[in-house]
């Protein structure tokens, strides 16, 4: 059976009008920055992943949960920028925080080998170790996290560069 083949267009009408010009700012943005995209539908909606292709990273995914779209941003040089996350709003702040922990950092037995490192940084004083797929870095879409989002993915690419 043929796979089935997602355009982008589609994920923007899912993603909603409200959502558009900041979802193509993004994209454009990423890809200019040299990011591929590769898009693919799960069982919340469409998936559209953005990989770093001189250091073969993934930097950011956008992904729909309780029907609303969200980006999960793999800030790997989260410690180049925690001067920025320190300024967030705190409902931002608080959704780092309740991020899961890394379990490798701690102990790198305790996670799957193949697992990547998660984000070790400070936040408000505080040491945190993040999982990097454990929702620490996953923000819904909206007028106040946007120029945030936007920011973080600027400052995530100068520091990948």
């Amino acid at each position: 059976m043929p796979k089935e083949t997602i355009v982008f267009e589609e994920f923007l009408i899912a993603a909603g009008k409200q959502h558009g010009d900041f979802i193509e700012r993004l994209h454009e943005f990423l890809q200019e920055n040299g990011c591929i995209m590769k898009m693919k539908m799960a069982a919340n909606g469409h998936v559209v992943s953005y990989m770093h292709k001189p250091t073969a990273r993934t930097v950011a995914n956008f992904l729909f949960r309780k029907g609303m779209p969200m980006l999960r941003v793999y800030a790997d040089n989260t410690v180049h920028y925690a001067d920025m996350l320190a300024k967030w709003p705190d409902d931002m702040k608080d959704t780092i925080k309740k991020g899961g922990n890394c379990k490798r950092l701690s102990d790198p037995t305790a996670c799957n080998s193949r697992c990547l490192l998660g984000f070790d940084f400070i936040l408000d004083g505080e040491h945190q170790q993040k999982c990097r797929c454990h929702m620490a870095f996953t923000f819904f879409l909206g007028d106040e996290t946007n120029p945030h989002l936007m920011e973080i993915m600027k400052r995530e690419m100068e520091a990948r560069t």
